[in-house]
């Protein structure tokens, strides 16, 4: 056993920690993380599986068998797959989350604005049955001006 094992092998036990802890707590980046220090603690130690392989096989002039190394790479590979499925798919429900956060947040706006444009107009339109030659005088005086301008 050389140090990448070791090291591959208590980096791997944190990150499976850490991916447990991450949904008791709804933590997702706790959980992501600790997906990631899995995975490179599996590819730490079989790093290392394959150095002292190497060493075998040069110490002792054969070929060791690398089924082990193998399964562990087959498993290395399905570990990083579903890790970026889960990662996805966060990604894509929190953008869902954000964009139909945004959507409400124009609607609520826009409802807004239409019921103080609603008021405004009730507001003019009150005036001018109040006042409808004070209306009419302002109407005119904007004619004027706009054919003063052109």
């Amino acid at each position: 056993m050389n140090k990448d094992n070791f090291e591959g092998g208590v980096r791997s036990a944190v990150g499976q920690g850490e991916s447990s802890v991450g949904p008791a707590t709804d933590d997702k980046a706790s959980e992501v993380k600790g997906a990631y220090d899995q995975v490179a603690g599996s590819a730490q130690t079989a790093w290392g599986s394959a150095k002292d392989a190497a060493k075998e096989m040069a110490d002792s002039g054969s070929i060791p068998d690398l089924s082990g190394l193998r399964d562990d790479i087959a498993r290395l590979t399905q570990t990083v797959s579903d890790l970026a499925q889960k990662q996805v798919a966060s990604s894509r429900d929190q953008v869902a989350g954000v964009v139909g956060a945004a959507g409400d947040s124009l609607s609520q706006s826009a409802a807004v604005a239409q019921d103080k444009f609603a008021a405004v107009e009730g507001d003019v339109e009150a005036r001018i049955k109040r006042n409808p030659w004070g209306a009419v005088a302002v109407a005119g005086l904007i004619g004027l001006l706009i054919g003063k301008m052109s």
